[in-house]
């Protein structure tokens, strides 16, 4: 279930993303994206550590991770 609500989350943000690309013309990436993005990563690391898949979930933390230092770094400019 957690799978499958962090893949929408992370489906949505896209979504948000290539709209903005696509009818705004914005080239940047926007910082709801990326924060929508990591919450739906979160859910598939939570899902990931329950379900004991640890190799998927170890790659998918190390994309929370660097997902929230680039929010980070957005949010600072």
């Amino acid at each position: 279930m957690l799978t499958t609500l962090g893949l929408a989350i992370v489906c949505i943000a896209w979504f948000y993303q290539f709209c903005l690309i696509a009818y705004k013309k914005d080239k940047i990436i926007n910082n709801m994206f990326v924060g929508v993005y990591a919450v739906g990563v979160l859910f598939l690391v939570i899902d990931g550590f329950m379900s004991g898949v640890n190799s998927i979930t170890w790659l998918n933390l190390i994309s929370l991770v660097i997902s929230v230092g680039v929010l980070v770094a957005l949010m600072k400019k």
